[in-house]
């Protein structure tokens, strides 16, 4: 509790009454977070994954469950048990895509920390159940239109679980939306998350079938954490420790695209919505057009400054676990 007041403080003053009416809203009303993330490839993922596990120490949502979508490198499933664990919340429900068609490949802090459980206590490494099984366990469990389906990495796995007709049904039944971290470029563009590594082939199917609003979160290169308050943060946080093997972000800091779209779940208030269409062109390449029409998909970009949020964002993830 001691570390929860500084916080409140902080967030009135920049915030002003908005914010403290976010902060009260009922139990009922905060949002359900599954949360999906190609953990391992860039280290943003995992500084969301803390600050996600931070807002629901606040009260202002709750996690059902987290998804790691990356085929092709295994043990970002174990770096996100890894974080469970460290906030308290070790027996949260992970799935992992099974495939190895999607996803990078490449690993600058996943093996090291997934491997540590003898520094971080946990218990997954490289192996959890198919993320459909467990999207559909948590979707069943949740209340109707509560769930915030948010994919930070390749969201493919958005397309296997509306195949499957229970999947689809329970979509429909029980998410409220869909947000996810993808650029939103006016001119046909490559995407790391919408259309790199292998996801391009599910753009077409997921863009045009998803059957609830979808959310768009671009912003976020020019917000850099990870630098200021995290090397102040114990040393076997394995958060800390991602951002330590990450190109040495926790001296130069990294980009905060993930957290950007981790905040406007829990905070919609702070950010300027604009309605448009996303759709897939070719290969890896998407394309986002403005509309004033009845579209379902949404571009969200913040209202406060680079510099507010990256001292906002960076508060949050270095605050101690509950």
């Amino acid at each position: 509790m001691k570390h929860v007041l500084p916080l409140l403080v902080i967030g009135f003053l920049a915030l002003g009454p908005a914010w403290s009416a976010s902060a009260a809203a009922s139990v009922t009303n905060r949002p359900v977070i599954i949360f999906d993330t190609d953990m391992g490839s860039d280290v943003d993922d995992a500084g969301a994954l803390a600050l996600l596990h931070r807002l629901a120490d606040l009260g202002e949502v709750e996690l059902a469950g987290v998804i790691f979508s990356s085929g092709k490198n295994r043990f970002g499933v174990g770096v996100c048990d890894a974080i469970n664990t460290w906030y308290g919340r070790g027996d949260l429900p992970l799935g992992q895509y099974q495939p190895d068609d999607v996803g990078d490949p490449q690993n600058s802090y996943s093996r090291q920390i997934a491997t540590a459980t003898n520094v971080y206590y946990h218990d997954v490494i490289d192996q959890a159940p198919d993320l459909v099984r467990v999207y559909k366990d948590a979707l069943r469990a949740a209340r109707d239109r509560s769930v915030t389906i948010l994919t930070v990495g390749h969201p493919h796995g958005l397309v296997w679980l509306i195949r499957d007709p229970e999947g689809a049904g329970l979509v429909k039944e029980k998410v409220s939306r869909w947000v996810a971290m993808g650029g939103t470029p006016e001119k046909p563009g490559r995407d790391w998350n919408l259309g790199e590594n292998g996801t391009g082939a599910y753009m077409d199917e997921l863009l045009s079938t998803w059957p609830t609003e979808a959310y768009f979160s671009p912003f976020g290169e020019t917000v850099i954490t990870g630098n200021r308050k995290m090397p102040m943060t114990p040393v076997n946080n394995p958060v800390r420790e991602a951002y330590r093997l990450w190109n040495n972000a926790l001296e130069q800091g990294r980009s905060s695209w993930d957290q950007v779209a981790v905040l406007y779940t829990a905070r919609p208030h702070l950010f300027e919505v604009q309605r448009g269409t996303m759709s897939h062109t070719s290969g890896p390449n998407v394309v986002w057009k403005s509309t004033a029409t009845d579209s379902k998909h949404f571009r969200v970009l913040p209202t406060l400054s680079q510099s507010v949020l990256a001292e906002l964002i960076e508060d949050l993830m270095a605050q101690p676990p509950n």
